[in-house]
């Protein structure tokens, strides 16, 4: 401790000093904890509200399947064999979902590790919000291709979302990610049941159609927007953490053996020992001493040799 005398009165530089503030607890119900990031009891609530709504949206084409045709026939671009089987015309509006989906799941899953997951899954929730958009402004414009683009970029920004959320939920769920991911694989047949019911009503509805379904759902969709905006994540500098620990174990694992096989050495040591021990009934000879390493064993032959 540093003293000091000022004006024949010695003086401490603790005691002039200003002690930091300290923090007021955080209330239970507080959004974000100790150290800034948003609690689980928000965030994967939210993620599960997030999957009932895509999954929703993945089933409305299927659950209005009969109107879906009758806008494949009848739009102004549709391609010849969309209008004359409309049911091929689904097929590929389908089909362009999947591949979208495909595409951006590998690009996703590559850079998971590498980026920021907030970013990653809330600009993917963006372009998913203007997909489903597009999809009920094509049944206004009376346009296939409207619809064809829409979808696929629905399936493109999908990816961004279902990538990232369970492995998430496994790094930041702790002792509990098992129940939180559970909660949020519930919203995969809770979002497609509630998708084929709600898109089947709209479609064949006398005041809407299935245009309206996907307006309906982009309201819905905007507040769960907004709040993953607010979500905050510091951990790992909001870097999913499995590349790394994935590293690091690859690091232990080439400088010594795993467990496995280190059991597996014993176990064969311990068996050989024991062979080595077992007497021999052929001969009725006393059992043999266990073999010495090769180089010992040679070093101690060499005097006998020379003796003989």
């Amino acid at each position: 401790m540093k003293e000091t005398q000022r004006y024949g009165t010695i003086m401490s530089s603790s005691s002039i000093t200003p002690k930091p503030a300290e923090k007021a607890p955080l209330s239970r119900w507080s959004p974000s904890d100790a150290e800034g990031n948003t609690r689980q009891a928000y965030l994967f609530p939210l993620f599960l509200l997030i999957n009932v709504a895509v999954m929703t949206d993945r089933a409305i084409v299927a659950g209005a399947s009969n109107e879906f045709a009758a806008f494949v026939s009848s739009a102004r671009d549709s391609p010849a064999f969309a209008v004359e089987s409309p049911d091929a015309g689904i097929g590929l509006i389908q089909a362009a979902f999947i591949l979208g989906y495909s595409v951006a799941v590998l690009l996703s899953g590559h850079y998971v590790h590498k980026v920021r997951w907030k970013p990653l899954v809330l600009s993917g929730l963006c372009v998913w919000w203007l997909g489903v958009l597009g999809s009920g402004n094509a049944k206004d414009y009376g346009s296939f291709y409207v619809l064809l683009f829409s979808r696929m970029a629905t399936g493109c920004a999908e990816a961004a979302f279902t990538v990232v959320a369970p492995p998430l939920i496994q790094d930041r769920g702790g002792a509990g990610s098992g129940m939180w991911l559970s909660f949020y694989l519930t919203g995969l047949p809770v979002g497609l049941a509630l998708g084929y019911v709600y898109g089947s009503h709209m479609a064949t509805s006398d005041v809407w159609d299935w245009g309206w379904a996907f307006y309906f759902l982009n309201a819905a969709s905007l507040p769960l927007l907004v709040a993953m905006a607010f979500v905050r994540d510091g951990t790992n500098g909001g870097v999913l953490s499995g590349a790394g620990e994935f590293e690091e174990v690859a690091g232990r694992t080439g400088d010594a053996p795993d467990n496995g096989t280190t059991e597996r050495m014993t176990e064969r040591t311990a068996e050989s020992g024991d062979d080595h021990h077992a007497p021999n009934d052929v001969d009725g000879r006393e059992p043999r001493e266990p073999l010495e390493p090769l180089l010992g064993g040679q070093q101690q032959q060499r005097p006998a040799a020379a003796n003989a």
